[in-house]
């Protein structure tokens, strides 16, 4: 076989369903080899940095890696935007790009003075990078790079293959290749030490109010069952981190909000004030999130049973350790045994009323609002709540939708709010939701975004009609980046460059085949969103919003 059709061979005998791509000739072979391989559905998108994206929610939706398949130069660079996303957000991807040849000279097709260079450059931001020199190393490296893609940890690997000249249309050789079968490599898993669910459990019950911090290991690792069972026997709070919100439904007794630097939830830093010992599972040693975290909840009263491949440097002591999250909490639940803490009335009161007061307030703010020209953005996330049940999917973009999303958005499971994460990349609303929308068709999927971050976006607009993935898309039109507007505002009492002209996006909809709704009138936004969701019974929908800039609702 040539080395394009090894690479399809690898695919197949991984099981990929999906392989997201914008074509280039730099990788015309795997094309060539994909086209027999009936079980894999090749998604041709129009803007190379939304494949990697679109590649990291199928990761993040099914856990299992998202391939996704770029042209050399360019095509990389222009997808590394996704890749430092799943990395951040520990979503399993195969990144394929084709490459320059290996000896390549200056100013190659596609490349600059160094052939290796775009390789290097995913060194930073994967788990693993490689670049293949002989065919037959393809069926040996593509399995080691599912292998890291899913073990420990999760996140994205980049595998290139170079082409033979700057003109070719082959892969590596021109002569097709005898290569070895094809063995899959299943993935590492931290185990847990059972000393350490015996010193772990022993200290959870003899702790006077316990708190678990829950991590998006969570939710990658698909514990959220195990976490809210373990919350119940020891009538503990879950807080969690902001890329981890749907960890715990909001209607749970024991959900008490995300902890971060500026916005964290009141029950949040209710429990955190009270807690004499937080057992942080999913979480990484050294992030962010962890020294945020610390800082409300001393050292010496933390329990981190890490998200990582291995320990490192960064775990301290004997109660900072490394485990695949499901399975400690499996193991954690199971040496408690008939361990049940009393019913605690009082905390399962005073939480359900911090909820419902959180609640209360955000009704109450909104309220002088409701007839305000432009809307207020208040009453668009109102109207979203009220037609969107528990089951619907919600896929954010960065900027101030996210921020008025996290604040109101119900949230039931993983899908009810997901955000880009860590590495806040722009753009991530409509291709994560049309994964989505693949993935799950029988549910309501909404795309949220700003002016700004679709217009980085739209171009894959026509590929959701393409791809019959009906999705509805929220656009809130201010005509401005409206969040780096706010900060400069903020900063220095002016703005410069955060404006534009936004075009008639509910016009350019229906050019594509989709249903197009402007709303000016905040009256109309609930029969809007309405009139859209109907639509996608046939075909994606637009809902153009005119919204202004409102400071953050207060929580």
């Amino acid at each position: 076989m040539h080395a394009g059709e090894a690479v399809a061979e690898a695919l197949r005998e991984e099981g990929v369903e999906r392989v997201f791509s914008v074509p280039g000739s730099h990788i015309h072979p795997i094309y060539d080899g994909l086209s027999r391989v009936s079980s894999i559905r090749l998604v041709t998108c129009k803007q190379e940095s939304n494949v990697s994206l679109m590649a990291d929610a199928y990761g993040r939706l099914t856990r299992k890696p998202g391939v996704c398949v770029v042209t050399a130069g360019p095509g990389g660079v222009n997808s590394m935007a996704g890749v430092a996303q799943a990395y951040g957000a520990a979503s399993p991807m195969v990144h394929i790009g084709g490459a320059v040849p290996l000896k390549a000279d200056r100013e190659a097709f596609h490349g600059v003075d160094d052939p290796a260079f775009v390789h290097e450059m995913y060194g930073k931001i994967t788990k693993w990078s490689a670049r293949i020199e002989r065919i037959e190393d393809v069926p040996e490296v593509m399995a080691r790079a599912f292998h890291i893609a899913r073990s420990g940890r999760p996140g994205p690997v980049h595998v290139e293959l170079p082409r033979l000249s700057d003109y070719s249309e082959h892969l590596l050789q021109q002569e097709p290749a005898v290569l070895p079968a094809y063995q899959p490599i299943p993935a590492a898993v931290p185990q847990p030490d059972p000393k350490d669910v015996v010193r772990c459990a022993q200290r959870l019950m003899e702790a006077r109010f316990p708190v678990l911090a829950a991590g998006k290991g969570i939710i990658r690792k698909d514990a959220m069952r195990e976490l809210a069972d373990l919350s119940t026997k020891l009538q503990a709070p879950v807080i969690f981190a902001q890329d981890a919100i749907g960890v715990i439904p909001e209607e749970h007794p024991f959900f008490a909000g995300h902890f971060s630097h500026y916005r964290t939830y009141p029950l949040c830093a209710e429990a955190l004030k009270r807690t004499d010992l937080v057992l942080g599972v999913g979480l990484r040693a050294g992030t962010a999130e962890l020294t945020e975290l610390k800082e409300r909840a001393p050292e010496k009263n933390l329990i981190l049973i890490g998200f990582d491949d291995a320990a490192d440097s960064r775990y301290r002591g004997e109660y900072q350790r490394v485990a695949d999250p499901k399975l400690f909490l499996a193991a954690l639940l199971e040496r408690l045994g008939s361990y049940q803490r009393p019913r605690d009335e009082a905390l399962i009161r005073r939480m359900a009323e911090g909820k419902a007061a959180v609640r209360a307030s955000l009704a109450a703010q909104n309220e002088p609002h409701k007839g305000d020209r432009p809307i207020h953005p208040g009453v668009l996330m109102d109207a979203m709540n009220a037609v969107l049940d528990d089951n619907a999917v919600v896929a954010s973009d960065v900027g101030n939708c996210q921020m008025w999303a996290r604040t109101f958005r119900r949230i039931a499971t993983p899908e009810s709010f997901m955000q880009s994460g860590v590495w806040n990349a722009m753009s991530y609303g409509l291709p994560t939701a049309i994964v989505a929308k693949m993935e799950f068709p029988g549910r309501d999927v909404v795309a949220l975004a700003g002016d700004g971050a679709f217009l980085m976006t739209i171009g894959d607009l026509p590929t959701a009609v393409e791809y019959e993935a009906n999705v509805l898309m929220i656009v809130l039109n201010d005509g401005a980046f409206g969040q780096t507007f706010m900060q400069q505002t903020h900063l220095y009492g002016h703005t410069y460059g955060t404006t534009f002209e936004s075009p008639h996006f509910a016009g350019i909809a229906k050019a594509c085949g989709v249903e197009g709704i402007r709303v000016t009138d905040p009256r109309e936004v609930e029969g809007a969103l309405r009139q859209a969701l109907a639509a996608t019974n046939e075909r994606p929908a637009l809902v153009e919003v005119m919204v202004a800039g409102r400071p953050y609702p207060k929580i």
